[in-house]
């Protein structure tokens, strides 16, 4: 199976926002990029589209919908880190008003969540699940899209390549930008990171 990820385009959040559970859409530009993204593409369509639920995924994943005359499937396993309380506000105004929880989770991000939110361990736990199944459903020669955010894509690295978690924010994950794995013989071997077009291998 080729498994190609694609973090969906931008929005119009302003740099410095906590964005995970906020269901932003894209802006003008992010659906600009992602349509560039798409164009890129070349060979034989994916057999499944998949994205996360939310609106900016959606978004994204209904541009290459258009171009392979599918629907997309939506999953919420699929979503950013939900960041509970502190979602859709700056981080400096985070910083400021809740500092202490603030430090307290970046001191152990992975497992520590955010309040009344999640951590990094429950999206690699969702993510997981959608992966296991993922990979007990397709044949070796698939091909599969799916259209998520950077913490999931983060997440679905580390189940695929062996990455301890607390070195996902090591992995580039940029706006509409695609990353590409193969599954062969139970293993995953990536094939680029966030990429600023599709290539053949």
């Amino acid at each position: 199976m080729d498994l190609i990820l694609v973090r969906h385009g931008g929005i119009d959040a302003g740099a410095g926002r906590c964005i995970g559970r906020t269901d932003l859409p894209l802006s003008t530009q992010g659906f600009t990029r992602v349509q560039r993204l798409a164009a890129s593409w070349t060979g034989t369509p994916p057999r499944f589209l998949f994205c996360s639920d939310r609106r900016r995924a959606q978004q994204s994943a209904q541009v290459f919908a258009a171009r392979f005359a599918t629907e997309p499937l939506a999953d919420a396993r699929l979503r950013e880190l939900d960041f509970g309380a502190w979602d859709g506000r700056e981080w400096s105004d985070i910083h400021k008003t809740d500092g202490e929880r603030h430090r307290r989770w970046l001191e152990n991000w992975v497992i520590q969540d955010a309040p009344d939110g999640e951590s990094f361990a429950d999206v690699l736990q969702r993510t997981g699940s959608w992966l296991a199944a993922l990979i007990g459903s397709t044949g070796e020669d698939d091909c599969v899209l799916a259209i998520a955010h950077a913490g999931s894509i983060r997440a679905l690295l580390c189940h695929a390549l062996g990455l301890p978690p607390a070195r996902a924010t090591a992995l580039g994950v940029d706006e509409a930008r695609v990353t590409r794995l193969r599954h062969r013989h139970g293993q995953f071997a990536l094939r680029c990171l966030s990429a600023v077009q599709f290539q053949d291998d």
